[in-house]
C-alpha cells in the first residue's frame, strides 16, 4: 500500500519538476548565422530567437512572438521572411558599415533585445 502511493507521489513530483525546469521559458536565446555580412548585395544572415528554459535548451512546443526591425542602418541591410516562425533573413545592400536589428515581443511591443549586425569588406581571395 505504502510502496504504491510513494511511487505514485514521486511520479507526480516528477511531472512537476519537468514542468518547472523543461517546458517552463526562462529567457529568450538569439543566434546569429553566420556572424557578420559582407559587402555583396546578396550577402545574408539569419537571425532566429527563441523560448530557453532554466537548462538553457530550447523550450519544447513553443515559439518565440517577436517582431524585427531596423533601428540603425537601413541604408545597408534589409529584412526578408516572416517573422512569425522568430527567425528572419537579413541582406546586405552592399555597403560596408554597421547596423542595429531590434527584437520586440508581438504581445507587448516591449524590446526584447538589440543585435549589433556587422558589414565587413568583400573578400578578395
Amino acid at each position: 500500500m505504502y510502496k504504491k502511493s510513494i511511487i505514485i507521489l514521486a511520479v507526480i513530483l516528477l511531472v512537476l519538476l519537468a514542468e518547472r525546469f523543461i517546458f517552463t521559458t526562462s529567457g529568450i536565446k538569439v543566434e546569429i548565422d553566420p556572424p557578420v555580412l559582407r559587402a555583396v548585395p546578396h550577402s545574408e544572415l539569419e537571425i532566429k530567437v527563441y523560448r530557453e528554459n532554466a537548462f538553457g535548451f530550447k523550450v519544447p512546443f513553443s515559439k518565440a512572438e517577436v517582431l524585427f526591425t531596423i533601428e540603425e542602418g537601413s541604408g545597408i541591410i534589409e529584412l526578408s521572411g516572416d517573422s512569425s516562425q522568430g527567425i528572419v533573413k537579413v541582406l546586405s545592400k552592399g555597403v560596408e558599415g554597421e547596423a542595429i536589428v531590434g527584437i520586440y515581443s508581438q504581445k507587448s511591443g516591449l524590446q526584447l533585445k538589440k543585435v549589433l549586425i556587422k558589414i565587413l569588406p568583400p573578400d578578395t581571395a
